[in-house]
């Protein structure tokens, strides 16, 4: 009975890792640079035997200011919010770790990082996670069964009141040589049965689809970031900070091929607003809302099933996006422009409106949505027309049925302010022809005409070439009281992308041209390792859509909007990240996504690759035996008797060079024991026999051990009474065992060589131990 003095030091790695782990799930590396350091303060503590326990009051106090402290910037805390229930459970490990007095506090530090590990893999899909806790349940299991055996010794140890320093040291050494090895061993063939039933049940027993719910609730960030926002306002001003949390993943086909490069840029339509507030006494002003009809039929989705949203002619580009969206605290789903069809992965409540092609959920997203849509990346006909009013829909009579759409035409509220007006009426931001200002040509005319495209052109270029594009507006504060939009064209001059957006909207809208503001993200970060996009907050983007004689066109009018600088010529370092970014995807895909559809398909798959082997194997029988006929008899027998010939000959070769190499290491054995001037059939009989002592001879040269030339074996093995009492009285143990078979005749059968063998492997690794 002693000390087990694994337990400690397994049970702080084991706390690291659960840090670690949080970390990671949390995005928090400085509240793990923390709780690391006072880990390993409290191990350093115990080593130089400083630790003194916190008492009890003390440590109290300080779990109820911990608390305090977390209610009160819970709403702070980014991510979700089961991580700000980890984040307290950091905290009491820290606690109880100073207050530690026995097995009871050392029990509650294991179920606390227990606690911490689910509530961080209920909040996280990374694979780095999934990895590091897959290693913390192999080392708690160990760590259990040590504590086990800890807390069971203790206890006898009290029982019998056995002095451990009246114990032989060698025996409690032994002990604690082997303690080791049985316990990894237990350990490992927990494990292995372990992980087997685990894999037996994630993939034969269904999972629940509320999975992930409670883990992906977020609170609102008290920061001004860029991201997703289907509200596009104008009154809040702040420096906006870059935000680079991961929002989708998108992977894209071209009419089958694979689409997408470095640099290539991608537009994911999201809300498509068309009015803006122009009224300072509106609840709503100087925002852009949605004014068209949004009651639309519901879609209640069905996971895999494919539903259609418009029809396009035969032989038009489809682009087939297979999307895994993250929650954005919206309830918008993103796509390229033109969506005709929609499979959503998971049962889902969808409505989607044909006037500006928003497609929305019920409900905000709260978990991870994988979807696929196939868009034609333009919204409109194929094929110019002379004229088309908004009145006329480009929907097919069944679809402007089915959604009951009298008139997709949006009601407009509000005027455009008259000062923008004025500004889009300029020759130099509205161009000229011969026929003079394009914008008072266009006046006057409700239906779409050939100058729309024309025009909103030129307003894309002027506002790129003379505006500038920037994040902080802290400065704007002064106008507060005024139209940010005018301010912007005729003061500031720059903006972020709504600004550029909304202004180049109502130019257009100044000038009886029909057009909307969109937002979603403008992606350009293509993954060439996996053939995705990644697709960032910081990748949230405004932009412009003009209803022309070809459909509604996409501009882009902010200005400095540069193609990712990676793009074509990405670092090496960049490629290491898509790497790891992509076996995340692939982790994500066939694992985290794991559910009873996914399982059904795999017993299936597995079914038909079972009845598809059976079946070829019956062909191949039935084709060896008509081929197996008397014809080819000879041939083929022939063929067997040369391979049995060749294996034959190979075997005999590879016998007689193990004969050989046989030969020469007992010839190097007898010479080194002494046993070179013996006949040559002595030598091998007794270096057979010998084995042992010249391990034991190899095995004292590597310690600096070495027996000099002139002295013989039981000279040696009296010259070494220096070592240790053990090893001293095994040296001559073995000694009078070579003296008894060297010139007694004695002879040792295989039992007793793996005994002796054994104690020279002892002797090894007692001078290991001292050495070190």
């Amino acid at each position: 009975m002693y000390d087990i003095k694994q337990f400690r030091p397994t049970l702080y790695l084991l706390l690291l890792l659960g840090f670690t782990g949080y970390a990671i799930a949390a995005g928090a590396p400085a509240l793990w640079l923390i709780a690391v350091s006072a880990t390993i303060l409290n191990k350093w503590l115990f080593d130089r035997g400083r630790f003194k326990p916190m008492p009890r009051l003390v440590a109290n106090l300080v779990t109820l200011a911990f608390a305090a402290l977390l209610v009160l910037r819970v709403k702070q805390i980014p991510g979700p919010p089961i991580l700000a229930i980890g984040e307290f459970l950091i905290f009491l490990q820290l606690v109880k770790l100073f207050e530690q007095r026995g097995n009871r506090d050392l029990a509650q530090l294991l179920i606390l990082s227990l606690l911490l590990m689910v509530s961080a893999a209920i909040s996280t899909g990374s694979l780095l996670f999934g990895v590091i806790f897959v290693v913390y349940l192999f080392l708690s299991l160990y760590c259990c069964l040590l504590f086990h055996l800890k807390t069971e010794t203790d206890h006898a140890k009290a029982v019998v009141g056995v002095d451990e320093r009246k114990l032989n040291p060698m025996t409690l050494k032994q002990d604690q040589r082997f303690l080791s090895r049985s316990m990894r061993r237990l350990t490992g063939f927990v494990s292995a049965v372990a992980i087997f039933m685990a894999i037996f049940v994630f993939l034969f027993f269904p999972r629940g689809t509320g999975a992930g719910i409670i883990g992906n609730m977020a609170f609102k960030p008290a920061q001004a970031m860029t991201g997703f926002s289907d509200q596009v306002s104008f009154q809040d001003v702040a420096r906006i900070t870059q935000n680079e949390a991961e929002v989708a993943k998108v992977a894209i086909t071209r009419d089958g091929e694979p689409f997408g490069a470095p640099g290539e840029i991608i537009y994911l339509r999201g809300s498509a607003p068309d009015t803006y507030v122009s009224d300072p006494d509106d609840i709503n002003r100087w925002k852009w809302i949605r004014t068209v009809d949004t009651n639309s039929d519901q879609i209640v989705a069905s996971r895999g099933q494919a539903y259609t949203l418009n029809s396009v002619p035969f032989g038009t580009v489809r682009y087939k996006q297979e999307i895994r969206l993250l929650p954005t605290g919206s309830d918008v789903i993103f796509a390229m422009p033109g969506a005709i069809e929609i499979t959503p992965q998971r049962e889902s409540r969808l409505k989607f409106n044909p006037i500006d092609q928003v497609i929305q959920l019920n409900e905000h997203l709260t978990g991870e949505l994988p979807y696929t849509v196939v868009s034609t990346g333009q919204i409109g006909p194929d094929e110019p027309r002379e004229s088309r009013s908004l009145a006329d829909s480009f929907l097919p009579e069944a679809l402007r049925q089915r959604y009951r759409l009298a008139t997709p035409e949006p009601v407009r509220r509000y005027p455009v302010p008259v000062r923008i007006k004025e500004f889009a009426l300029q020759d130099e931001v509205a161009g000229t022809d011969t026929k003079g200002n394009l914008a008072q040509q266009r006046l006057g005319t409700k239906e779409v005409s050939p100058l729309d495209e024309r025009l909103a052109s030129n307003f894309e270029t002027y506002l790129k070439q003379e505006f500038l594009y920037t994040l902080d507006l802290t400065d704007a504060g002064r106008i507060a009281d005024q139209d940010p939009i005018e301010q912007f064209l005729y003061d500031f001059k720059r903006g972020h992308c709504e600004y550029f957006a909304g202004a180049m909207a109502l130019m257009c809208q100044s000038v009886g041209m029909q057009a909307r503001v969109v937002v979603g993200f403008k992606c350009d970060e293509f993954n060439s390792v996996g053939g995705y996009y990644i697709v960032r907050q910081s990748h949230a983007h405004a932009w412009v859509e003009v209803l022309t004689l070809n459909g509604w066109q996409t501009f882009d009018p902010t200005a400095n909007r540069e193609a990712n600088p990676l793009g074509t010529a990405a670092s090496m370092w960049k490629k290491i990240t898509y790497f790891f970014d992509y076996l995340d995807y692939t982790w994500g895909n066939n694992v985290v996504n794991y559910d009873a559809d996914s399982r059904m398909n795999l017993i299936q798959n597995v079914d038909s690759g079972l009845t598809n082997t059976a079946i070829q194997t019956s062909t191949w029988l039935q084709d060896m035996k008509s081929w197996f006929d008397l014809q080819n008899f000879y041939w083929v027998s022939s063929g067997l008797l040369s391979i049995l010939v060749v294996a034959m000959v190979c075997a005999i070769a590879g016998a007689m060079v193990y004969f050989m190499y046989e030969r020469m290491r007992l010839k190097k054995r007898a010479k080194r024991i002494g046993l070179g001037q013996l006949p040559t059939s002595d030598q091998k009989r007794l270096a057979r026999q010998l084995a042992f002592y010249d391990d034991l001879i190899q095995v004292l040269d590597r310690k600096q051990v070495q027996r000099p030339a002139h002295l013989t074996p039981m000279e040696f093995s009296q010259s070494v009474g220096y070592l240790p009492n053990e090893i001293y009285s095994s040296v001559q143990r073995l000694t009078r065992i070579f003296y008894r078979i060297r010139y007694g005749g004695q002879q040792l059968d295989s039992d007793q060589q793996r005994r002796l063998m054994r104690v020279v492997y002892r002797i090894e690794e007692i001078l290991q131990t001292r050495r070190s």
